[in-house]
């Protein structure tokens, strides 16, 4: 009796066998565009200039606004916020500009 003969009668199928070894378990992790989209859920699809926590999300570490290929949301939800992070600016409640050290 050869060895592969032998090693045939046990094993049902050779990808069941590699699958049962292969599998563990990671912790799921959010992707940076679905966080966007989630918070935006978190205040119900609502924009307003004085929500400064909503606001801020979508604003770089220098102040800048984030592009909408990075942000995944759509066209409608990106001039709502872009004009919210603008009037909130001119009304001085979020900074124009943001001091950065060197």
């Amino acid at each position: 009796m050869s060895y592969w003969k032998a090693d045939n009668r046990n094993r049902t199928n050779w990808n069941q066998s590699l699958s049962t070894s292969a599998k563990t378990k990671r912790p799921k992790k959010i992707r940076k565009s679905l966080q966007y989209l989630l918070i935006l859920k978190k205040f119900d699809n609502v924009v307003d200039y004085k929500n400064v926590k909503l606001l801020k999300a979508f604003l770089t570490k220098y102040g800048k606004i984030r592009p909408r290929r990075k942000t995944r949301i759509s066209v409608q939800q990106q001039r709502l916020i872009s004009k919210a992070i603008r009037k909130s600016r001119a009304f001085g409640i979020i900074p124009v500009k943001c001091d950065v050290k060197i």
